[in-house]
């Protein structure tokens, strides 16, 4: 027999078949916003500090060399709102 003779191997039809549970979480919702929104903020803190640390840089900065840098130069984060754990002021 060659190999366009042999017959197809056929599959049982059909997919997954229904599992309970299938279809939404089994975890707690309340939970996991709480670890969801925990992380969230270490994420911003780690973000918040990165930036104060960049800009602090830039400002101890001279003025010449700022304009020697130009826009290029200056940090790529925006600068973070004045909060009290601002230091520059």
């Amino acid at each position: 027999m060659s190999e366009s003779d042999k017959p197809k191997t056929r599959r049982p039809k059909g997919g997954i078949k229904h599992q309970p549970g299938r279809g939404h979480d089994a975890r707690s919702q309340p939970v996991r916003k709480r670890r969801f929104s925990r992380k969230a903020k270490r994420k911003r803190e780690v973000e918040d500090a990165l930036s104060r640390q960049a800009w602090a840089e830039w400002d101890k900065l001279s003025e010449d060399v700022k304009r020697l840098l130009g826009p290029a130069g200056q940090p790529k984060i925006p600068r973070p709102s004045n909060g009290d754990k601002d230091e520059t002021e």
